[in-house]
């Protein structure tokens, strides 16, 4: 312990401490965080950050990073909904913490992943899945009087999990009066806890926002610039950020006097504060081979399109007209928004309903003097040129081929879903428009006319 801490202190890093108390207030937004009392006299004596959590702004994935120090990227762990870690983490910070407590409000499943000695609620032994919480409503009455007694142990790191914010935001979105309501009660909550602990070092902090309409996931920054606090001995007043979650983790590792993964990119508290992150430096970038082949499959459709148009209005404008109006209509698609999954899709499609006709009315006036195939490439070889550059970015190949790996990169994941629509019913549409020609020139087919015949003579 007194080599850990000489480490970290030389790096610039927090001494260790001897008991630490985490408090996650699962959706918080930074306005509002900073509109809670309790959670502002911990920061007014202690250290205010602004930190960044990385994409994708996802409970799971981001906690994950808080307690190993490795990017979502590094783990891989970067989309996951009721699928908790079987087995939970092994080499986390909590792992290397005996004794190493976790109380969950609500969604167990979160905490169990997280490699914590002890950690309630325990799931539900019937589910298999390990989802479900054991005796949920009873669960509710007691879970914070567990959570106080947590706080207040001798164990060496305590964590508690607050979910009701991120529940609300979900169901009412960051501007309504009911999320800011329930951020209020959250602060209640965190200032019982820090009560219970005072001369403890404090960690509070949230692992994403949420939009004003509700929703996260995506990489808006709103979303990923949280606020945090660390407070007590040790820890100089002041303020800071924005640093990476995984500096968190460094700066939680150096408290409990743990070694991070090798791999860890975190740096020692004082390092990350001299230099803070640069706009949005923790979103990964698109590696350049990966964009320069995406853009090659987009300009061999384009130009596939061109050459088997032949005429200008043959092009297929219909498919820029649909995702101009998806643009415009909803906004950029990112992860943050319900409308890219099922069954919410239909506030997608029916925003290029328009184009369809534009795609519909081009590809049967076309089919009069042209060859259905060519007509067929002039209209789709840009689109699914494009939906090809898009899986390409996203790295989707080999999900599309069966393969369990999470798609997820900043912009394109997003896109990929309306593209996917758009290009399917553009291929509906056009051999629906090459039908139409066929069966009506069947109709106007006219039979034959016989050959003339004299009359006989004498008639």
């Amino acid at each position: 312990m007194a080599a850990a801490a000489a480490a970290a202190a030389a790096a610039g890093g927090l001494v260790p401490a001897a008991r630490v108390r985490v408090v996650l207030v699962d959706g918080l937004a930074a306005a509002n965080a900073r509109l809670m009392p309790a959670w502002r006299a911990v920061c007014d004596r202690g250290l205010a950050l602004d930190v960044d959590v990385g994409f994708p702004t996802v409970s799971l994935p981001v906690e994950v990073a808080l307690w190993t120090g490795l990017t979502q990227q590094q783990t891989g762990i970067l989309m996951r909904s009721d699928h908790p870690l079987v087995p939970p983490l092994a080499d986390g910070i909590p792992a290397h913490v005996p004794g190493s407590r976790a109380i969950a409000e609500d969604h167990g499943w979160i905490v169990r992943s997280l490699g914590f000695a002890d950690v309630r609620p325990p799931a539900d032994p019937s589910d298999p899945s390990k989802v479900k919480d054991a005796e949920p409503a009873a669960w509710r009455e007691i879970w914070m009087s567990r959570a106080y007694d947590a706080v207040a142990s001798d164990a060496r790191l305590a964590f508690v999990h607050v979910l009701r914010v991120d529940t609300m935001g979900h169901r009412t979105g960051r501007a309504s009066a009911a999320y800011a309501a329930t951020a209020g009660a959250a602060d209640a909550i965190v200032d019982t806890l820090v009560a219970a602990a005072p001369d403890a070092r404090w960690f509070l902090l949230s692992d994403h926002g949420h939009l004003d309409d509700g929703g996260h996931g995506g990489e808006e920054r709103e979303l990923r610039r949280v606020q945090a606090c660390i407070a007590g001995s040790g820890v100089a007043h002041g303020n800071g950020g924005p640093i990476h979650i995984v500096d968190v983790a460094r700066a939680l590792a150096d408290s409990l006097g743990v070694k991070l993964d090798p791999a860890a990119l975190g740096r020692p508290l004082a390092q990350a504060l001299a230099a803070p992150l640069d706009g949005d430096q923790a979103v990964p970038g698109l590696p350049l081979r990966t964009a320069a082949i995406a853009i090659f499959i987009v300009i061999v459709g384009g130009v596939t399109s061109y050459v088997a148009a032949r005429r200008w209005w043959l092009l297929p404008w219909w498919f820029v007209i649909a995702c101009v109006s998806l643009a415009l209509v909803r906004g950029l698609p990112t992860l943050s928004m319900a409308m890219v999954y099922a069954p919410a899709g239909r506030a997608m499609y029916v925003t290029w309903l328009p184009a369809l006709a534009v795609c519909a009315i081009a590809s049967y006036a076309g089919t009069r003097d042209m060859r259905a195939w060519r007509v067929a490439v002039a209209q789709l070889a840009l689109p699914a040129a494009t939906l090809a550059a898009v899986i390409t970015a996203c790295g989707a190949w080999h999900t599309l081929l069966g393969a369990p790996i999470a798609p997820v990169v900043p912009h394109y994941t997003a896109w990929l879903s309306a593209l996917l629509l758009i290009a399917s019913h553009g291929s509906a549409v056009v051999a629906l428009a090459v039908l139409g020609r066929i069966v009506r020139s069947a109709f106007d087919r006219h039979a034959p006319r016989g050959t003339p015949r004299s009359e006989p003579a004498g008639a």
